[in-house]
């Protein structure tokens, strides 16, 4: 190549005006390859458009589905406490205060009884419970001027008996609220079909979630039901009410030419604005289950193609500036010229990539958290390369630690956006308070399993402490165990799970274990333990607990010991793996104690007495009683549970414990006939047993060995309270 260019160049130049012909030959070489390279990019861009959009109608999706999902699984969860309630018409209020208190996202929940079910309540009966002004209400909205039965849902339900989603609907007048409601048929104990539950879910959150990013300045993404009704839509001003019809038009037509794009079902299709007349691009995807809703999203050629065409101009007119210098330095310079254009090309590629991943990967990681009495965390990432594949995460959100660590497979560009993605996902959770590691773990480990050909996968802890209690619920994928720091160092017990990305069905499992004050953890990556020396000798887990044992307590401090033991046994040797640290330590605020607020409804028989006596036990172990306390506590609330059960007649028991770390206090409510333990008196224990009247030992036992008994009788239900000094 270069003799041939040498070659040309004697031949023109040995020519009466060959110089001039060489020059218009650069010229138009140069205007070929500027015209190859708009097209080229062109079609790049084009590229990058549909990727771009695949990923937004992706997520978007994921975003619905898990939306429809945690609804559906707020109804099926509480569909036994329902059902339990049919028994007693004004439990029902109850029930339906219960299904929406769990879900931030609903707004109102009714049960629509079938007409005559509860002859002392008419024909029509329908408890709705709402939410107003952060507060949770409930009424009874049936009557003349609400026939409930006249509704298409309502209608559906008894015809199909299956549940199903209802067509979105706006509701209220400021806010006007766009709501769709999940009906759900609940049968009695017989098997007869006794009400229809419905879930109000507020969807209007949906209209600015979906358009809070456009990657181009004027695209929109919307939803619309099977029907082309809107579900959302995007805000005021970035399109046209003309533009918006045209669009859901397009996709209503059968005819319409369209592409289908891979195994997930993506259709594509261009049209012209009927507002601007702009080219503009359409994708769409329908959700894979009912409602049937079709996600759409639209970008315009012009804001797509905009950053070629700049560029375009720039390199023409520069082109046209240099080429006598070029034509010298192409005619001298030729081969080696293109070697160092395709290398600084590749360079600056790389560079790119990695300048990117560094800034998002540093962007990820965790803020410091506020100085906070009582805990103190500390993370420390030091990446094999320019970027790593290890991540830690923390947070403080409603009162509780939200801690994670961990490890992708391989390494570089690719490991650091795997991690980004993985973070979104742990925060995505943390932002909803979703109190179940297990289920934020498998919802990562499906997202990663999804379209993962490339194979990589990720060892992953996380942990969620309540900061109140003590209490540390926690699911591992297949990561290094924690180290617990009390006296000594050792392991946290933890399950065998796989690790995240190998299997989308594999289901993980959450512990959970009660944390004293100043117990404090240690996370770690693969890359602390096989980290090597010259000698390629790895520091193992004996080094980590030596170093862990004989270092300080305080979390900053401890991470800057253990990398200097590390750094001391590695020397000069090159690192090979990336090295992440997480050390916690938890204590409680001065002055402060460990709180306890639970409740537990058992059914009123003597078999409840064994899972009754386990909670207890349960909730003395996690606020520090002694032994002693413990059991006195125990016997105490079983004499009195076993006399209501024995006595009272009632269905059910509700037992609330609940602690401010000076006194335990124990609450029983029951609904049966009113009967006072406190007014009997108390038996006389100097006569013999054969002579004392029947009863009244178990009321005396517990009166003794509790500080405080009262009892009340209010709005039809008997309630005890017992205290305990602690």
């Amino acid at each position: 190549m270069a003799l041939l260019i040498d070659s040309i160049r004697q031949f023109f130049q040995e020519r009466k005006g060959g110089r001039l012909i060489l020059i218009l030959l650069a010229a138009l070489l140069l205007e070929l390859v500027t015209t190859v390279q708009y097209w080229y990019t062109r079609n790049m861009l084009r590229n990058e458009q549909e990727r771009i959009s695949r990923v937004e109608l992706t997520m978007n999706e994921d975003v619905i589905l898990h939306t429809l999902e945690e609804a559906e699984m707020t109804m099926h969860e509480n569909i036994w406490s329902i059902r339990q309630s049919l028994s007693h018409p004004d439990s029902l209020f109850g029930a339906a205060l219960r299904l929406i208190a769990c879900n931030p996202l609903a707004s109102g929940g009714c049960i629509s009884v079938v007409p005559d079910y509860y002859p002392e309540k008419g024909r029509l009966f329908e408890p709705y419970a709402y939410k107003e002004d952060g507060q949770l209400k409930v009424k009874q909205i049936a009557g003349e001027d609400h026939d409930y039965t006249q509704g298409p849902d309502f209608s559906r339900a008894l015809a199909e008996e299956t549940d199903f989603w209802g067509d979105p609907y706006p509701y209220g007048v400021d806010p006007v609220l766009q709501l769709t409601t999940y009906s759900c048929p609940v049968r009695d104990r017989n098997g007869r079909l006794a009400a229809i539950c419905g879930l109000d879910i507020d969807l209007t959150w949906l209209d600015d979630t979906l358009n809070v990013h456009p990657y181009y300045p004027s695209s929109f993404a919307f939803i619309v039901t099977r029907e082309g009704k809107l579900v959302t839509a995007p805000p005021d001003g970035r399109v046209s009410q003309k533009t918006l019809d045209y669009v859901i038009a397009l996709m209503a037509d059968s005819t319409a030419v369209r592409t289908v794009r891979g195994h997930n079902r993506i259709n594509f299709m261009e049209f012209r604005d009927p507002a601007n007349g702009e080219l503009a691009y359409l994708d769409y995807k329908s959700l894979p289950r009912d409602p049937g809703w079709t996600v759409a999203h639209v970008s315009y050629q012009d804001e797509v193609m905009a950053p070629v065409r700049s560029m375009m101009w720039k390199i023409f007119l520069m082109g046209l500036a240099g080429l006598l210098l070029l034509l010298l330095i192409i005619a001298r310079y030729a081969q080696n010229g293109k070697r160092l254009w395709e290398a600084d090309l590749r360079e600056a590629r790389v560079e790119g990539e990695l300048r990117i991943a560094r800034q998002i990967q540093k962007e990820m990681l965790p803020r410091p958290i506020p100085e906070t009495e009582g805990l103190a965390v500390q993370g420390l990432l030091t990446p094999a390369l320019e970027v790593g594949g290890d991540l830690y995460d923390y947070s403080v959100r409603g009162g509780k630690l939200y801690f994670s660590i961990g490890d992708i497979s391989g390494k570089g560009v690719p490991a650091s956006m795997l991690m980004s993605a993985v973070l979104s996902l742990v925060r995505m959770a943390i932002d909803r308070e979703e109190e179940d590691p297990a289920r934020i773990v498998g919802d990562i480990n499906r997202t990663i399993c999804r379209n993962n050909d490339s194979g990589m996968f990720i060892t992953f802890f996380l942990g969620i402490l309540d900061l109140k209690t003590g209490l540390l619920r926690y699911c591992n994928a297949g990561h290094d165990r924690p180290i617990l720091l009390q006296d000594t160092a050792m392991e946290l017990p933890v399950l065998s799970h796989l690790p995240a990305g190998v299997f989308a069905d594999f289901a993980y499992a959450a512990q959970e274990m009660t944390l004293a004050p100043g117990t404090g953890l240690f996370l770690y990556t693969d890359g602390v333990t096989e980290s090597k020396n010259a000698q390629r000798r790895q520091y193992g887990k004996e080094r980590l607990y030596a170093a862990l044992s004989s270092g300080p307590r305080n979390p900053d401090i401890l991470l800057d010991h253990v990398m200097k033991d590390i750094r001391s046994f590695t020397g000069d040797a090159e690192q090979s793996d990336d090295i992440t640290l997480l050390a916690i330590r938890y204590d409680l605020p001065e002055g402060g104690s460990l709180q306890l607020d639970e409740t537990l409804t058992i059914v009123s028989n003597r078999s409840e007495i064994r899972r009754l006596r386990g909670s207890i036990k349960d909730a003395c172990v996690r606020i520090g009683l002694d032994e002693r306390t413990s059991k006195a506590i125990q016997l105490a609330l079983e004499e009195v549970v076993v006399n209501v059960i024995d006595y009272s007649g009632t269905e059910e028991i509700s037992v609330r414990l609940t602690s401010d770390g000076k006194t335990f206090r124990m609450t029983v409510t029951d609904t049966g006939a009113p009967f006072d333990p406190t007014s009997p008196p108390s038996p006389d224990l100097t006569l013999p047993a054969g002579d004392r009247p029947v009863g009244g030992l178990g009321i005396f036992l517990a009166r003794s060995l509790t500080d405080e008994f009262r009892y009340e009788r209010k709005e039809g239900k008997n309630i005890l309270t017992l205290e305990k000094n602690i």
